[in-house]
Parts: C-alpha cells; structure tokens; sequence
C-alpha cells in the first residue's frame, strides 16, 4: 500500500526521519544478598528445578572434615529449594554418586534432569592427597540419574581423566550437545581458558579453545551457557570495572562477538563472578567478594517501561510526487517527465512511484515534447535523502491461537552506530522478559499489546508496540 506522503518540490534537499529518541535512564537492578551466606565462601550457583546448587567452604560436619594446605575447609556442592519471593528452605549437601570424599567443585545438570556433570579433585585418596607435593589437579566427572532417581558412581570424562592439567566450573547447553568448561592447558591464551567440547556417539569430544575474541592472556572462568544462546563468564582480561568482571557474548557465524560487560552494580570494583540467569533475563544469582568474602546475590531489574511508545511502522518508501508551483503545461504537445535516480522514470503532473529502500536519491522533474522526445527545459530538481523507520521492529501476527507459542524478535532499525543494545519486552500487564528473541505462550484469550524497549549508548532509549488478538 503505498504511503500518502507527498513529496513537494519547492524545496532543494529533502530528510526524512520517522521518529524521534526518547533519552532515559537506563533500567534499575535490585541486588539482595542471601540468608544462605555464612563467613565462609559461596559461590558458583546453578538452578535446575527450582533449586539452587552453590560451592562452599563451610564446615561439613560435626565428627568429620577435611582441610587444604591453608588449613581451610574443602569445598563441596550443596542445595537448597527455592521459595516463594525468592526465599530459600534448609541447606543440605549434594554428594551424587556418593563417592566424592574430597573437594568438588562447581556442577551443571541437563535440562531433562537426566545426567550431571561435576568438579573434583582427580584424587580421592586422603591418604594420597596428603602426601602430594604440588596442587591436585582437578577433573570433570559424569553420572546419569538411576530410575530410582539415584545418581550413579561418577566417571571421569576421558580427555580430562588422561591429562595432567584441570579441567572445571561445566556448563551444558540446553540440548546438551555442547559442554563449556575452564581449562590451564599450556596451550590456552592465558592463566585459564574457556574451552568448548562436542557430544558424540562415543562421548565427549577433545577440548576446542573457543577463540581470542573471549579468551585472554588473564583468566576467564565460570562460563554459563543461557537459552538464549548468549555465553556467560567472568575475566580479568578484557577491560572492566575491577577485579573479574562478568560479560556475556554471542556466536555470529561462527565467531563469538566482542564480549559485552554486564551493568553495574552486577558487576563492581570487587570481584564478580559466577552467574545464573533465569530463562527470561530479567533476574538470576551471581558472586561477589564486595562484602569481604564470596558471597551469592539475587539480582532482578525493576523495569520501567516507557508510557510514550509508539506503534511499529512496516518499512514503505512508497510517495505521490506532484508539482504544485509550476503551471499545468500537459498539453498534447507538452508532458511532464519524472526521472529518479534509481533508473524509474514516469510521465504526469502527479505520481506515484515506490523507492527501492533507505538511501540517497536525486530527483528531476522535466518538460518535455511530446513528439520529439526531446527536453524542453527543467522544472525542478532535488535530492532525497531516506532513513529506515527509528523504531524497535518486531513481527507479530494480528491473530494468535490460546496455548500457542509465539517467538519474537527485536531488531533496532535507523541507528547504524547502535551497540551492545538491550531489549526488554512486556507482554500484557504481566510478563516480562529480556532479549533479542524471547518466546511466550497465550494463556488468556483477548487483546494483548506486546512492547519492546531498545536501550544503548550514553542511556539512550526508544520503544514500539504491536497488538495482537489472543484467540
């Protein structure tokens, strides 16, 4: 349908811009510390059916516990539920396998619940470990949840059971084909590398260094591995606020972008490592030693979205152009004769005609004979200059079925400069999520609007809107 803007050529340049920016602050982040801290360390969260699994130091037991050489407890995986308002019940210890005598480490479970993948201490002899000279390397360790839902003995993965360097801090990927992991191979690009490796028929392929664009000559540990397909991790490599700081990076064509930082006050001066985000982005769990030792957070952003939106505009570079200075010379003899810059021509006082896209275009209005051919003389000529709508563009049906998912997908068109930008999206009154792609299923019939906000740069923010019918 073509658009009903007229184009007057009275004017020599001509810009069109479709909508303005909307300058803000940028979305506010709630930082609660846990109850579940102690004075010792706690770190690494990982949730799996609303539970929350975390690395700590703290005494074990009553009768029994282990030290290292800093006369410190060793570390070991426990859990707890999580309740309602984030509330969490009684902390108790996760040993899977029951053979973990000594250290473990940080865990990841596959999405089905079915296996797990664990971080120990290649050695479980105490007597062994005693009488070490240099540090226990640390290996990856599997198991595979039983009917009786038991967690079988733990096998050590074979590249990182044959090596003499660690292998730690695992995460899986959704589909559990891909298994992101930590690693001091003297290979790597610095103290500790980020290495990926592939499932196979046979099980887990050899580790694949994921690249230069993450990994640095400093340390880059803790990947987490999100839905989204963004990769999180912590680092002292790539410029931050102070100490680790935790980002986050994608794959574009097979290369991981340039990693972004997450806002503060997630990230401080301190160390901040280790995170968890929940499917939806907006909230999630992460470490810190800002209070003096590693302590586990609950972030959430209290969003707030903009009361100004406007509704999303379907790219159309479509105008009736017409003259309307010059004398109605259209005579037999004499025509008038448009001529654009993208090789169309037409002939009449008023047209029509659809431009291929955003770009710089010259236009000419010319008097012509009508026998010859030949020009006569010129009426007028301009140049126009068109941008892409400044919007938050997204594609969504006007109809949807109950109970049917739809997947969207923001994209902020007409700002070329525009990076690291974040979207958030509110869905009804309700619903609210954070990402590039988000999905949402119907659960009420009606008349839903679904909103998007773009933020990037110095707090900059714009925000669109569709409507569709919940059938």
């Amino acid at each position: 349908m073509k658009s009903k803007m007229v184009i007057r050529l009275n004017i020599l340049l001509v810009i069109i811009f479709f909508w303005p920016v909307v300058t803000s602050y940028s979305q506010k982040i709630d930082i609660v510390k846990l109850r579940i801290n102690t004075p010792e360390s706690e770190f690494a969260p990982f949730v799996h059916d609303s539970v929350l699994y975390f690395v700590t130091n703290r005494k074990k037991s009553i009768l029994v516990n282990y030290f290292n050489n800093e006369n410190q407890h060793l570390y070991n995986i426990y859990k707890t539920k999580i309740l309602k308002e984030g509330k969490t019940s009684k902390v108790t210890l996760f040993n899977p396998g029951q053979n973990i005598i000594l250290q473990a480490g940080p865990a990841t479970i596959s999405q089905n619940g079915q296996n797990l993948i664990i971080t120990q201490n290649k050695i479980q002899s105490i007597r062994v470990a005693k009488s070490a000279k240099n540090k226990i390397p640390l290996g990856l360790y599997s198991s595979t949840l039983t009917p009786g839902k038991q967690w079988e003995p733990l096998i050590p993965l074979t590249f990182s059971d044959k090596s003499e360097f660690s292998f730690a801090q695992p995460s899986l990927s959704p589909d559990g084909n891909m298994l992101f992991f930590v690693s001091d191979i003297n290979s790597g690009k610095g103290k500790t590398d980020i290495y990926m490796s592939k499932k196979t028929s046979g099980g887990w392929g050899e580790p694949i260094n994921i690249g230069t664009n993450i990994n640095t000559n400093g340390r880059e540990l803790f990947p987490y591995y999100h839905a989204s397909g963004k990769l999180y991790f912590a680092t002292d490599g790539h410029e931050g606020l102070g100490g680790l700081d935790i980002f986050y990076s994608t794959q574009l064509n097979n290369e991981w972008t340039t990693p972004v930082r997450l806002e503060a006050p997630i990230n401080s001066v301190y160390d901040d490592f280790s995170c968890y985000i929940f499917p939806n982005e907006t909230s999630g769990y992460f470490a810190s030693n800002r209070d003096g030792s590693d302590n586990i957070y609950h972030f959430n952003y209290k969003i707030e979205f903009c009361e100004n939106a406007e509704e999303v505009v379907e790219e159309n570079y479509c105008f009736t152009f017409f003259e309307e200075t010059a004398e109605a010379l259209e005579t037999p003899s004499l025509k008038y004769k448009w001529e654009f810059s993208d090789g169309h021509n037409a002939e009449g006082l008023e047209i029509d005609h659809c431009l291929p896209g955003p770009g710089f275009y010259k236009v000419n209005l010319n008097v012509i004979d009508a026998i010859s051919g030949e020009q006569q003389y010129n009426v007028a000529a301009y140049e126009l200059n068109l941008e892409k709508p400044r919007q938050v563009y997204f594609t969504a049906p006007e109809k949807i079925k109950l109970n049917q998912e739809l997947v969207l997908k923001a994209n902020l068109t007409g700002f070329d400069d525009a990076e690291n930008v974040q979207y958030f999206w509110k869905i009804g009154d309700k619903e609210e999520q954070i990402g590039e792609t988000i999905s949402h299923i119907f659960r009420k019939k009606g008349k839903c609007q679904i909103q998007c906000e773009a933020y990037w740069g110095q707090n900059q923010k714009l925000c669109s809107y569709r409507t569709i019918i919940v059938e």
